[in-house]
C-alpha cells in the first residue's frame, strides 16, 4: 500500500473517474495535472457540465437541462429575479462561461482538478494495511483493496492482485465527502486548449445564473 501511495503522490498527471459524494453526489470524469490543467465532465442530478481549466482561467459549459432547471428554480423561488435569470440562461446556452480558476475549483468535486490539493491529506506511506472488501475484476484484471485508518481518515487503494502496486483506484474522504475513484492515464499529457473566443461568455455577463447573487 505504501508503494502504491508513493506512486500516486508522484504522478505528474492522471485520470480520475468516479463519485464525489457531497451534499449532492457528482460523477466525475477528469484528466488533471499538477500544472493547473484539467479537462472533463461532471454529472449532477442528471445534468452534465463540461469543464476546462488552464492555469488561472477556467470555463464551464452547462447543458440545456441544467439551464432549464436554473430557470425553473428562479420562477418558483425568486420570481422577482426571473427576468435576469432568463437573460443569463439564453446568453449561456451552448457557450462556455469563463471564471477565475480558483472560483471554479471551489465547486464541490472540482477540487480534483488540483491533484496536489485533492490528495494533500492522503498519506504518502502507511505503517499497516489490511485487505478489505471483495476483489474486483475490470478489463480482465483482478484487483484487491488495501485499507489503512478508520472513519474520516480511512484510505483504501485498489491494486493489481498480481503485477505491482500501480493504484487502479482510491477511496478516501475529501472534507466531509467520501470520494471513490478509478485511476488511469498516469503521466499522460493533459491535452487542453481554451474554447474559441466566439464560444465564451464571461461570468459577469451571466451572473444571473446565480439567482441569489446581488
Amino acid at each position: 500500500m505504501s508503494e502504491s501511495l508513493t506512486l500516486l503522490k508522484g504522478y505528474r498527471s492522471l485520470g480520475l473517474k468516479g463519485e464525489f459524494r457531497g451534499e449532492v453526489s457528482r460523477m466525475i470524469d477528469l484528466h488533471a495535472d499538477r500544472h493547473g490543467n484539467c479537462v472533463g465532465t461532471y454529472l449532477e442530478l442528471g445534468t452534465t457540465t463540461e469543464v476546462v481549466v488552464i492555469g488561472d482561467r477556467g470555463w464551464a459549459r452547462y447543458d440545456d437541462k441544467r439551464l432549464e432547471e436554473t430557470r425553473s428554480f428562479a420562477k418558483t423561488y425568486v420570481p422577482d429575479k426571473l427576468a435576469a435569470v432568463e437573460e443569463a440562461v439564453e446568453k449561456a446556452r451552448g457557450k462556455y462561461v469563463e471564471y477565475p480558476a480558483r472560483q471554479m475549483l471551489q465547486d464541490p468535486g472540482l477540487i480534483l482538478c488540483d491533484p496536489g490539493r485533492a490528495f494533500a491529506k492522503v498519506p504518502g506511506a502507511v505503517s499497516s494495511a489490511e485487505e478489505t472488501g471483495n476483489p474486483r475484476i475490470k478489463g480482465g484484471e483482478r484487483t484487491v483493496q488495501l485499507t489503512h485508518g478508520s472513519g474520516g481518515d480511512e484510505v483504501s487503494v485498489h491494486v493489481p492482485e498480481k503485477g505491482g502496486a500501480v493504484p487502479r483506484g482510491i477511496d478516501f474522504t475529501l472534507g466531509d465527502a467520501p470520494v471513490l475513484l478509478e485511476l488511469g492515464d498516469y503521466d499522460e499529457p493533459v491535452r487542453v486548449k481554451p474554447p474559441s473566443r466566439a464560444d465564451i461568455v464571461s461570468a459577469e455577463e451571466v451572473k444571473g445564473l446565480d439567482a441569489f447573487a446581488e
